[in-house]
């Protein structure tokens, strides 16, 4: 294939030599570094405004948020344990009524 080729084999490597170095150059930057870091710094800030805001307005929407849902859900999913308890006591209760005890005399 290509790849077995000399030729390219050796222009394959010298072009990943030549991005290795400008990576490093550009990497070592001081005033790249700092334009590039402002940048992610200002962009996670504007997408935090961003998301607070379509918070606001959903919630003035009476329109629930994906956190709201899950909230919700955890919600559901705990009254669905608590129910499953008391279902089981009362079954467990109802087991006790029908089996008559050795413990309990019978009535005069």
């Amino acid at each position: 294939m290509l790849r077995d080729n000399p030729v390219l084999k050796k222009m394959i490597e010298t072009g990943e030599q030549r991005v290795g170095k400008l990576a490093t150059q550009l990497l070592s930057n001081e005033t790249l570094m700092g334009a590039l870091q402002k940048t992610v710094t200002a962009a996670l800030e504007a997408k935090d405004l961003v998301e607070r805001n379509v918070q606001t307005v959903l919630s003035t929407m009476h329109i629930p948020t994906a956190g709201d849902v899950q909230r919700l859900q955890g919600k559901i999913e705990e009254l669905e344990r608590v129910f499953e308890a008391l279902s089981a006591k009362i079954s467990e209760l109802q087991k006790r009524e029908t089996t008559p005890s050795a413990q309990t005399p019978p009535p005069n």
